[in-house]
């Protein structure tokens, strides 16, 4: 009997029961917003999507597999969790540093606050807050994740929920069905950790931005306070320092606030230790490597110094590799600990500040050592006042104190070097510096004693700054001078033929642009000590930006400065391409006599064509009119510069052809000389008697020039010789080359040849041929020659006759006779 294929009626009306009633499901879902799509997850709009459909069971191992592994990947993505994990270590200890920050800046902004110390604990604050915003922008990025990953998980789930029913409706093996339930266990659990992991990424952002609240808000506070310090500086914000409230002022503030100012203090730098003390080990690496460093090159450096004594001052330095290290380690740390506070600082000065002193005293003259030593002490005391900025009477007194010590000192200083007066220029210029620091400490003193404490603090600090900053650089140069020095004595640099040859002339460019640039970045340093770099750079960009118009052109003086830079630039980058070139390049490949000129030269012309249309884009030209004036100026080379332009295009052609050369020994228009060089519009030709010749290049073009050295640089010489008649030929033509061929720069190939050329008059005329490879000197060689020429044939009784006439006489006048012998009688 046969059986019918297919299900019943019965099944079919429960399978299309259960698909309807899935569909209303999913319907009612997609009305109550649940999410399906990580894009309406997170953009929050009503898109429609298609409603999730079951899994067919032949795909379910496949899809359940490639689900399996996206909900690996998430589940991998949270585990480290770096930038949550990081957040959450460091912002408690952030938040105890901004609160003992706070408690600090509320006691510094009192009337009267220095205005360096409203100016560092805005640095301060600025720093803090870009850590914070740094946090909330990494923690928003990580949030954003997690949001577009939790909104997969609904259709996931819905459609492995609906996939579980058929395959238990369907009657699916066990295997299908557990696996399918493993896929739903992975997807709550997965879920589970995305919602805390949200949940706890929302609180760390709730946290940051409590504080970056409070960062801001004090950073309000400090910017009205710098506003009113500024423009109340010339405003007496104190009472006199002799008052009865400033003595009972004092007492208070040496008593309690003292305490309480260093507890705040050392409870900041505790809390940036805590959070930053992996830069301490960074710091302690870099001073180690560079002492290991300059240990090995000591013993190198004193060989050289020994060999060449330029070296001495470079070598004062590297001799020094502890104190060497210890002014490197404290540069670097400026960008290692930005955010660090006033009394890291003032330790890791005080640290560097006996390696400061060492190297001083070995690169400055010996007279100088007392300035040095006086502005040590100086140092300290602005260290201990800074750090009592938030005790106004106690910083106050300090500063007192301070002028008070400091113009004693140079009333000193200038009687005792007055002997010295037309000295050295070094102690002219420090009697000088002398003088002015006299008068600024002496106005500070009474600004301070009258009760204009913010003006003395300003004009004090932003002094002492000045010269702590300069003896930091001139420390910091000579290290740099040093090392560059040494740089030079190695390879790969030493190496170089640029730097054998030109080793004196490169350290003295190298020793210029490193004191030039310590003089800039002084001069930068010493404006922001005085908080005056931020309206100096505004009011010059001011100044150069300002347009003024002439007719139709628009003209500033930026402009016209930047088309200056471009060019000025462009030619110290074709001259250091051609030192380049010629010092190091050359020499490497075996280039033909001329080529090297013409590569350098039309080198130089192509980076002067850059360089110009790089100023031109500087000043905004536009370049459609600038088409039209080269166009205009095309009909102009037509026209009135077509003379002009024939020279410069002749003078390409006599680089690239190179029918004569730089060097080459010419003759044109009955002159001879030697080409200097070939410019842009004419060459230069130097004579023999010193002169120079200036040749148009289209001349060498179209005229007939002699090139006495265009395939060799071999002179021919001739030498006429006329000998007796009755001397033998063929020993005078003997005896000619063998002369000729005992010089040592006469040419043996061709060797010297001699010929009987005529009967003379007088004499046998001969001449001699002989060639030198010495083309510069052939005058000086054919003139020894003739010299040994004339002492040969003396030697050889060989007569070199003069001309003679014989005169016969076949009748003569007695008259005539008498006439004569009457004329040789005397009177």
């Amino acid at each position: 009997m046969r059986r019918r294929s297919g299900c019943c009626p019965g099944h079919l009306f429960f399978l299309i029961l259960f698909v309807a009633s899935c569909w209303i499901n999913l319907s009612a879902d997609a009305q109550v917003g649940t999410p399906s799509s990580p894009t309406s997850a997170v953009t929050g709009t009503a898109t429609p999507v298609a409603a999730p459909t079951p899994v067919p069971l032949a795909d379910v191992v496949a899809e359940a597999e490639s689900t399996s592994e996206k909900l690996q990947e998430m589940e991998t993505d949270l585990a480290p969790e770096e930038t949550s994990a990081t957040v959450a270590r460091q912002i408690s200890l952030m938040t105890q540093e901004i609160a003992a920050l706070a408690d600090e800046t509320t006691r510094s902004l009192k009337p009267g606050a220095p205005l360096e110390t409203l100016n560092d604990l805005g640095s301060r604050w600025q720093k803090l807050n870009d850590q914070l915003a740094l946090w909330a922008r990494d923690l928003t990025a990580r949030a954003n994740i997690i949001e577009k990953e939790i909104a997969l998980l609904p259709g996931w789930r819905s459609t492995w929920t609906q996939t579980l029913g058929v395959a238990r409706n369907s009657s699916a093996p066990p295997e299908v069905t557990k696996r399918i339930e493993s896929v739903l266990a992975t997807i709550a659990r997965v879920g589970s950790i995305l919602q805390t992991r949200r949940a706890a990424i929302l609180t760390l952002q709730s946290r940051v931005a409590e504080q970056s609240q409070r960062a801001t808000t004090t950073q309000r506070s400090i910017r009205l306070a710098q506003n009113a310090a500024v423009e109340e500086l010339a405003v007496r914000d104190s009472p006199p320092i002799w008052s009865a409230e400033v003595r009972a002022a004092a007492a208070h503030d040496l008593v309690e606030e003292t305490q309480v100012s260093f507890a705040t203090q050392l409870a900041q730098l505790r809390a940036y230790l805590a959070r930053e003390w992996t830069k301490l080990i960074y710091l302690a690496l870099i001073f180690a490597g560079s002492a290991f460093v300059l240990f090995r090159i000591k013993h190198q450096t004193a060989r050289w110094t020994a060999e060449d004594p330029a070296l001495d001052r470079a070598n004062r330095v590297l001799q020094l590799p502890l104190a060497t290290a210890g002014v490197l380690t404290f540069l670097a740390a400026r960008p290692l600990f930005q955010q660090a506070p006033r009394l890291f600082w003032a330790g890791l000065a005080a640290l560097a500040l006996v390696p400061i002193l060492i190297l001083l005293r070995r690169l400055i003259d010996r007279h100088l050592f007392p300035i040095l030593n006086a502005l040590v002490v100086f140092y300290i005391v602005a260290q201990l006042r800074h750090l009592a900025a938030a005790l106004p009477v106690l910083s106050r007194v300090m500063l007192l104190l301070e002028m008070a010590g400091g113009i004693a000192f140079l009333v000193w200083f200038i009687h005792s070097t007055r002997p010295s007066l037309h000295g050295t220029a070094s102690r002219k210029t420090a009697r000088a510096a002398a003088r002015v620091g006299l008068v600024l400490f002496a106005v500070v003193f009474v600004a301070n004693s009258l009760g204009y404490v913010r003006l003395a603090n300003y004009l004090g600090t932003g002094a002492l700054a000045a010269a702590y900053l300069a003896i930091l650089l001139y420390a910091a140069a000579g290290i740099v001078e040093g090392l560059s020095f040494f740089a030079l004595q190695i390879r790969p640099l030493a190496s170089l033929g640029v730097v054998r040859h030109h080793r004196p002339l490169l350290r003295t460019r190298i020793a210029r642009l490193i004191y030039l640039g310590a003089f800039v970045l002084w001069a930068l340093l010493t404006l922001a000590a005085f908080s005056l770099r931020g309206p100096v750079v505004e009011g010059v960009t001011r100044f150069i930006t300002a347009e003024m118009t002439v007719g139709s052109l628009r003209l500033s003086l930026g402009a016209l400065l930047a088309f200056a830079l471009c060019i000025w630039l462009a030619v110290l980058l074709s001259r250091f391409v051609r030192f380049l070139l010629e010092g190091d390049i050359y020499e490497r490949f075996h280039l033909a006599r001329g080529s090297a000129y013409a590569v350098s030269t039309i080198l130089h012309y192509i980076i002067l064509l850059l360089g110009f249309f790089a100023a031109l884009a500087a000043v905004g030209a536009d370049m459609t009119r600038f088409a039209i004036l080269a166009g205009a100026f095309g009909v102009g080379i037509g026209f009135g510069l077509q003379n002009i332009f024939n020279n410069f295009v002749s003078g390409l052609i006599l680089l690239f052809e190179r029918p004569v050369q730089v060097g080459d020994v010419i003759e044109v228009d009955g002159a001879t000389g030697r080409i200097q060089r070939i410019g842009i519009r004419a060459s230069v030709i130097r004579l023999p008697n010193s002169s120079e010749l200036i040749v148009p290049n289209g001349l060498l073009i179209s005229e007939k020039v002699g090139n006495w050295t265009l395939s060799n640089r071999q002179r021919r010489m001739e030498l006429d010789v006329g000998v007796a008649y009755g001397t033998d030929p063929r020993r005078v033509l003997d005896l000619l080359t063998k002369v000729a061929a005992a010089h040592p720069l006469v040419a043996t190939n061709p060797a010297p040849e001699a010929y009987l050329q005529e009967f003379g008059a007088d004499a046998l005329l001969f001449q001699l041929l002989f060639w030198t490879d010495d083309f510069d000197h052939w005058p000086r060689i054919k003139s020894d020659v003739a010299v040994a020429t004339n002492s040969a044939l003396a030697d050889a009784k060989i007569e070199i006759p003069f001309p003679q006439r014989d005169l016969h006489l076949q009748g003569i006048e007695p008259a005539a006779v008498a006439a004569a012998l009457q004329t040789r009688e005397p009177g």
